[in-house]
């Protein structure tokens, strides 16, 4: 005898309206699903931005992406110390961590020194649902850590520049007090 339980049409299709509001839509893609995690997550907009190399992955200035770096603070902070992991010190000393538990996604409370959290997601750029932080921020402040990994996504941006304008761009140079500048 079977256990299944049968509802009528009338509840099954509420059911499955339920079901798609919990799991919002992605187009945004990637083989590890990291992008379709973060969406199952539901963030508040507003509270959080993916920050990073992923900037330049979801605009094609990548061909893949290993990790999301997002930035989240009030009630989306609140979600993710839901997941069960405890926070942490950020490898940099600056603010807390909480590595998701099965994704490889990292929320911070915070972005690096000079680079202030509500000015980060309030001029996030939206895609596809996501925010994301500013392209010009990510070169901004790539080109300030300067560290190896960077130097390509550095020269990606630089190329679209170019290609945008038509011509090399000036390097740009920013400093700890002109992160405004920078945006």
């Amino acid at each position: 005898m079977s256990t299944a339980t049968i509802c009528p049409p009338a509840e099954a299709a509420t059911r499955r309206r339920l079901s798609a509001v919990s799991a919002p839509p992605v187009l945004v893609d990637d083989p590890a699903g990291l992008f379709a995690e973060l969406a199952r997550l539901n963030l508040p907009l507003g509270e959080y931005v993916v920050c990073g190399s992923a900037v330049l992955y979801v605009r094609g200035l990548r061909s893949r992406v290993g990790d999301l770096d997002v930035l989240a603070r009030g009630p989306a902070w609140t979600t993710v110390l839901s997941l069960g992991v405890p926070p942490s010190a950020a490898l940099s000393g600056h603010g807390l961590v909480v590595n998701h538990p099965t994704h490889a996604i990292e929320f911070v409370d915070r972005w690096t020194p000079g680079w202030p959290t509500d000015y980060l997601i309030a001029s996030a750029d939206l895609i596809d649902g996501i925010p994301f932080m500013r392209l010009g921020d990510v070169l901004a402040w790539k080109q300030r850590a300067r560290r190896s990994k960077d130097l390509p996504d550095i020269a990606a941006v630089h190329e679209l520049r170019r290609l945008w304008n038509g011509a090399d761009p000036a390097p740009t140079r920013v400093t700890k007090t002109d992160w405004r500048q920078a945006a």
